[in-house]
């Protein structure tokens, strides 16, 4: 399905799409937050649209987050359910959905955006 939206979102998954620094923040240290603020890896995924998921850009990345998972199961013992996949094409949100944290009136700066806007800290 091309152009999924909000209310019809076919086998599409929502996420969210990172540019980042790497001499300012690791590929690690972004799964690291990722991990730490989202716990929804270990449920079983109910639906496309709301599963855990990382989707890499090449073989560095993969390998990264394979190995991040791995320690995640040999730290917790339990099932990592996080798709992992190469990216595809990303649709963008509709726009009101774009920056919802910023537009907020009531932002969570300790969420994983709050961590990621403040550049990890």
């Amino acid at each position: 399905m091309k152009n999924p939206t909000y209310r019809n979102m076919g086998d599409h998954t929502e996420c969210i799409q990172i540019q980042y620094d790497p001499s300012v923040v690791s590929y690690g240290k972004l799964l690291e937050i990722m991990f730490n603020d989202h716990y929804s890896y270990f449920r079983r995924p109910g639906s496309m649209q709301y599963r855990s998921g990382i989707w890499y850009q090449d073989e560095n990345q993969k390998e990264v987050a394979e190995k991040v998972i791995e320690q995640i199961r040999q730290q917790t013992g339990r099932e990592v359910y996080t798709h992992l996949a190469p990216l595809g094409e990303f649709y963008m949100a509709e726009d009101y959905h774009q920056k919802y944290i910023e537009k907020s009136e009531v932002s969570n700066r300790n969420s994983i955006f709050g961590k990621l806007f403040s550049g990890g800290k």
